[in-house]
């Protein structure tokens, strides 16, 4: 629902505080490092966040050197009774944070030599085997780095409730391969979920059992779960989830979640802030070791990356560079809630912020960023940016890195597949040496190469934005990729997959088809009526795909399938119908029956038929992968 303009005093909180965090001139207050004024910082970041932002509450814990510096609870845990958030108390779902658990305890099991990380998964699954797609063996290393080559499913819409074990889960919603492993990042809950499974068959035991007896008892983090529904017990201390309507945040249900590591862990700050000092310290806090100083080490490293250049991923753990500092950490999103988990292992400290709502225009996703920011700048400031001078020759070459590029973190093989060409990075050559960049929901940006192949943005060639581009081996541009972006990868499609060309051909279709409605009802006739049916049938998968893109997140499981499955059996039947038009047509020619401007217009209302059906095909639109 459409919300109310914020107040003016709102509004110019909000500027203020983002002129605050985003220029320089905060580096200029006197350098504080003592707890009280770390406190002050965050509290008036995160406090204006919420009311400029409309997020109900938040979250948030600092360490450093060994000491928890901050554990506060901000807001509100329920908008509508107005219920505190406690640090120590609240239980917030932070999603994909939990993956950290996951890996922690691969490390653990590889410390003990019951796991090698360059294994074949194979070796330790009996009860789940992956189809052989590829002679490189699929290992625990490449599934830490989300370089499993799996194509990503239930981005759009969920396949209904989710299995009821794990095992299960892997073996029903098994996604195709679709790249050899270790070659793209492509973020997979189903490779971190294999990861679990993993742990279980080798551990002997249920993962929360293996998790609470090897590194949630060990470390004291009692109000630390894995659920995927919220236990009865455990609701009351629950923050609840909230969108924005009128202008306000507004509480929803409690919501379930697929799978246990891909995004339900149940947690407070302060249990947080003891798995963060655990691997800030060598992996072990207070007298208690879960992991030996040489695995975490291990751990940290980077171990992968789509570009030297630019950050990869260490063992589970992104890799940042932000600040002129190297942070590992991870990122947990849920419908209604956005998480952030950083760590500054060479200056030991941590920060973990938890929003329960995304906020408008999902600002919380860029509100943690702000935290980050603004707890950096207080502790590590930025050094001086050194400007880099730009290549000489890139105008000549420009026209080498035109295209769209679309995200690996898709489907391939299913209805889903069309979610590339609606959120397609576009290049373009900027005319004055320079590339033009635009994001899916931003405007153009211009970036100036300063080694081949690597760009920073134009207005600011001292930004720390990069963009690197990769070649093959016969010269020609295949991916895009950006720093502090290390799940992010995006391959150059042909210009029959770009966005361009596919809203082209939606518009023209959509034109046409409802001329051939019209022409139906003024000029009826056996051919002019199964092209009206077509084109009605046609209008109508329209109108129900278009409804699925807009409304997908508002839904529940099992809603948007319905509507799928019936907008591809309209799409299915307009195309069954297609030949029949086809050979109207070329009758009606053959014989020179009808007006020359009927046959022209019905021809052409046919041959957009045949294209839309190729592209329904091409996309898996029409219900008949699989």
């Amino acid at each position: 629902m459409p919300s109310k303009p914020p107040s003016a005093s709102l509004g110019l909180s909000a500027l203020v505080l983002v002129l605050a965090l985003a220029m320089p001139a905060w580096a200029e207050a006197p350098l504080q490092t003592d707890a009280a004024s770390l406190e002050s910082l965050v509290e008036r970041v995160v406090t204006g966040q919420l009311a400029a932002y409309r997020i109900p509450g938040a979250t948030v814990a600092v360490v450093r050197d060994g000491q928890v510096v901050l554990a506060r609870g901000y807001g509100d845990a329920n908008a509508e009774n107005h219920t505190p958030v406690v640090a120590d108390r609240t239980l917030f779902r932070v999603a994909s944070i939990g993956k950290l658990f996951v890996w922690t305890a691969v490390m653990q099991l590889a410390e003990r030599g019951q796991l090698d990380l360059d294994a074949d998964v194979h070796t330790y699954l009996e009860d789940v085997r992956l189809p052989a797609a590829y002679a490189q063996p699929l290992t625990l290393a490449h599934l830490m780095a989300h370089a499993g080559g799996f194509e990503v499913h239930e981005r759009l819409w969920a396949e209904g409730p989710p299995p009821g074990t794990l095992a299960e889960y892997l073996r029903e919603r098994m996604p195709a391969r679709v790249r050899p492993p270790g070659e793209l990042s492509a973020y997979s809950d189903y490779g971190t979920s294999l990861a679990e499974h993993i742990v279980e068959r080798v551990s002997g035991q249920p993962f929360e059992q293996y998790l609470r007896e090897n590194v949630l008892e060990p470390l004291g983090m009692r109000r630390t779960f894995f659920r995927r529904t919220v236990p009865p017990e455990l609701a009351a201390d629950m923050a609840l989830g909230h969108t924005v309507e009128n202008g306000s945040p507004r509480a929803q249900p409690l919501e379930q979640v697929v799978v246990a590591s891909s995004g339900s862990l149940l947690t407070t700050a302060t249990d947080l802030t003891r798995f963060m000092l655990a691997h800030l310290q060598g992996g072990q806090h207070e007298g208690h070791r879960i992991l030996c100083e040489e695995t975490v080490r291990r751990m940290h490293r980077q171990h992968f990356t789509h570009e030297p250049r630019l950050s990869g991923w260490a063992h589970g753990f992104m890799e940042f560079h932000l600040n002129g500092q190297r942070l590992i950490g991870h990122l947990g999103d849920a419908y209604f809630f956005h998480s952030l988990l950083v760590l500054v292992p060479e200056h030991g400290t941590g920060l973990f912020v938890s929003y329960n709502g995304p906020g408008e225009k999902d600002a919380a996703q860029r509100a943690r960023m702000e935290l980050l920011r603004a707890v950096l700048e207080h502790a590590h400031p930025a050094p001086p940016a050194r400007a880099t001078a730009r290549t000489t020759d890139f105008a000549e070459r420009a026209a080498r890195f035109v295209g769209g590029y679309q995200t690996t973190w898709r489907a391939y093989g299913t209805a889903e597949a069309s979610l590339g060409w609606r959120q397609e990075i576009r290049v373009r050559d900027g005319g004055d040496g320079t590339l033009r960049i635009q994001e899916p929901g931003h405007a153009p940006r211009r970036w100036v190469e300063v080694e081949a192949r690597l760009f920073r943005p134009a207005e600011d060639p001292a930004s720390p934005e990069l963009v690197a581009f990769r070649e093959d081996s016969a010269g020609h541009i295949t991916h895009l990729f950006f720093e502090n972006q290390p799940a992010a990868a995006y391959e150059r499609v042909p210009w029959y997959e770009t966005s361009s060309f596919t809203y082209g051909l939606l518009a023209v279709c959509a034109v046409l088809f409802a001329l051939a409605v019209l022409a139906g009802i003024l000029h009826r006739s056996p051919a002019t009526g199964l092209l009206a049916l077509i084109g009605l049938l046609h209008l109508l998968f329209l109108s129900g795909f278009t409804l699925l893109m807009r409304h997908h997140v508002e839904l529940e499981y099992g809603d948007m399938p319905r509507l799928l499955g019936a907008s591809m059996v309209c799409a299915l039947g307009a195309t069954v119908l297609t030949p029949g038009a086809l050979a109207w047509c070329a009758r009606a020619w053959w014989k020179r029956s009808g007006k020359l401007a009927l046959r022209l217009s019905l021809t052409g209302v046919t041959l957009a038929a045949i294209a839309f059906a190729a592209w329904l095909h091409h996309w898996h639109l029409l219900g008949l992968e699989g």
